[in-house]
């Protein structure tokens, strides 16, 4: 029966190395399966930050272009009242009482002497007959205001309403645009 005990430790040894081997595969199987989940947990946190990114990305995109559009409607809207108030002071000059169109011709022409030497003055009828008679006079088919000219008609400086008020009105809209657009 020697042989019997021996089949029976061969056995018992199998099986202990067979609990061993499954204890350490179990074992092993945990740790698999433990860094899978905080693989898995990470990677989940991973796209949520994603995400959470892409989202805040997004909405900062779609305010920027609120915001933008709506600069542009309120640079638009004070436009238009810029260019409605520039209409109605243009018609203001043109219906000034002959005294005032009168100051206002005298004060551009002194304006252009300072810039140059005046001996034509360019002018409607109407201005052309508040200028005086110190200096050559020609008719203009101008709104009102004048052009200066020097003697040798190589340098003018443009003093029409039509031109102060468009250098204004320039003026006014490239601040207005700054202030809008930045």
């Amino acid at each position: 029966m020697g042989l019997e005990k021996i089949k029976e430790e061969i056995l018992q040894k199998a099986a202990a190395g067979e609990k061993k081997i499954l204890a350490d595969a179990a074992i092993k199987a945990g740790e698999i399966k433990k860094k899978t989940a905080e693989k898995i947990k990470q990677l989940e946190n991973d796209v949520e930050k994603k995400f959470d990114e892409e989202k805040t990305s997004l909405e900062n995109k779609e305010n920027s272009l609120a915001n933008i559009e709506s600069n542009k409607i309120i640079f638009e809207t004070k436009k238009d009242i810029i260019e409605n108030t520039y209409k109605e002071a243009f018609q203001k000059i043109k219906t000034m009482t002959k005294k005032e169109r009168e100051q206002i011709i005298h004060a551009l022409l002194e304006k252009a002497k300072k810039e140059i030497t005046v001996k034509v003055v360019y002018a409607n009828d109407t201005d052309a007959a508040l200028i005086g008679n110190s200096l050559e006079i020609k008719k203009a088919e101008i709104d009102g205001g004048i052009i200066c000219e020097t003697e040798d008609g190589r340098v003018r400086v443009n003093h029409t309403f039509s031109e102060i008020f468009e250098n204004l009105k320039e003026k006014i809209m490239q601040k207005t645009s700054k202030i809008s657009f930045g």
